[in-house]
């Protein structure tokens, strides 16, 4: 058995950035599988679409499941099911088989997100937020290796493929090293008593009107996350005319700086307001995406990449402000409705650009993620004055 908590930690570390690689490898991914399987923008974007829905509700129902089944087994069958399919993609010659694939793979990817995060949270207590803040460099730093490796694959002419069966091979060992440990074990047994006192709970946390403002700005923002990491090889390569080799190093970039604005705004958050801070870089999404949008050439790539240091700290800077807003006892399933929320709200968009841009072309379907990332800004701004005050009477 496997009792050293560091081995547990670098384990739990390895499937977080195993799932930040699988994410950017869909997005770096999509103009090679639409070719391969000869189908429209609109369907290629199903693959997220299918993917983004079940990782959205297995990050909410995760949770439960980590509670009565133990962390370690909620991770360990997340790394069967991502490893599994992961493998599998490419066996089959049609596209429906491929997107149930994607659709099982999403619920492994949600079990990896919830698994790993709680697996920290019960590991280090009193020291959660440095290793949450360096749980998620290690997606940073996945993302930035899958969009490389799709980029070096696909200019050496291998199969769409190969990136997938390697994450795949690694997804698995992860899940059975997860086996063979009794960290994480269960905290609580299902019965009529903690299903009353989870009832309870929601209660108290969807009466709690400044927390639903807080959702929606998540919703908005997280989802124009989401939409900008899936959406932009297929942009840069459909639009602008870059090969798919160079769109994807461009991803690698948005990652890149994904993470270095991650390790800035943990530095910070001690120091300015929450509210600025996911303020200014709404502000800074929206103008990234739309000066991407109006120019061309590289002016046009550099911005659109740039997108990256825009995204990089709002989901754990909303997190941390519904954390000011809610008691201790509910922010487990506050970020379980969070994550859900998000990614949904990434689904959505993606799907809604992806189907535009079959009549009236990606460049103006592209115009749909802009106006939300204006939305998130526009409500977040609407909404700030009462966040500030809560966060200020919190501290």
């Amino acid at each position: 058995m496997i009792r050293n908590k560091y081995m547990v930690l670098g384990m739990t570390f390895m499937s977080l950035g195993l799932l930040g690689a699988l994410i950017s490898a869909i997005g770096a991914s999509l103009p090679p599988i639409q070719k391969f399987f000869g189908v429209d923008i609109s369907e290629v974007g199903s693959v997220t679409t299918y993917y983004q829905l079940s990782y959205a509700f297995f990050c909410f129902f995760g949770g439960l499941l980590t509670d009565f089944f133990g962390k370690n087994r909620v991770l360990a069958l997340g790394g069967f099911l991502y490893g599994i399919c992961t493998l599998a993609l490419g066996m089959f010659g049609d596209f429906s088989s491929t997107l149930v694939l994607f659709t099982v793979i999403g619920i492994g990817g949600g079990l990896f997100f919830i698994g790993a995060n709680t697996m920290i949270v019960q590991l280090f207590p009193d020291q959660r937020g440095k290793y949450l803040n360096l749980l998620h460099l290690c997606f940073a730093v996945g993302s930035v290796i899958a969009s490389l490796m799709v980029s070096g694959f696909v200019s050496a002419g291998f199969k769409w493929n190969r990136v997938f069966q390697i994450l795949g091979s690694l997804a698995l060992t992860v899940g059975i090293l997860f086996i063979f440990t009794k960290a994480g074990s269960p905290s609580s047994t299902p019965g009529p008593g903690l299903f009353k006192g989870l009832l309870a709970k929601y209660k108290q946390m969807f009466g709690n009107k400044l927390f639903l403002s807080v959702l929606i700005s998540n919703t908005l923002a997280i989802g124009a996350q989401f939409g900008t990491i899936y959406l932009l090889v297929l942009f840069l390569s459909t639009v602008r005319g870059l090969p798919v080799p160079s769109a994807s190093l461009v991803l690698a970039i948005f990652f890149v700086l994904q993470g270095t604005g991650r390790i800035i705004v943990s530095s910070l958050i001690s120091k300015i307001r929450i509210t600025t801070i996911v303020s200014f870089l709404l502000a800074f999404l929206f103008v990234a995406l739309a000066g991407g949008w109006i120019t061309r050439g590289l002016l046009s790539v550099i911005l659109l990449a740039l997108t990256g240091l825009a995204c990089s700290g709002l989901m754990p800077s909303l997190i941390a402000l519904a954390s000011h807003l809610l008691p201790k006892e509910v922010t487990g399933l506050a970020l379980g409705i969070l994550s859900m929320l998000g990614a949904l709200g990434g689904m959505g968009i993606t799907k809604l650009v992806t189907r535009l841009a079959g009549t009236i072309g990606l460049e103006k379907a592209f115009l749909a993620l802009i106006t939300l990332s204006l939305a998130a800004l526009l409500y977040f701004l609407a909404t700030r004055k009462t966040f500030a005050a809560a966060e200020r009477h919190k501290g």
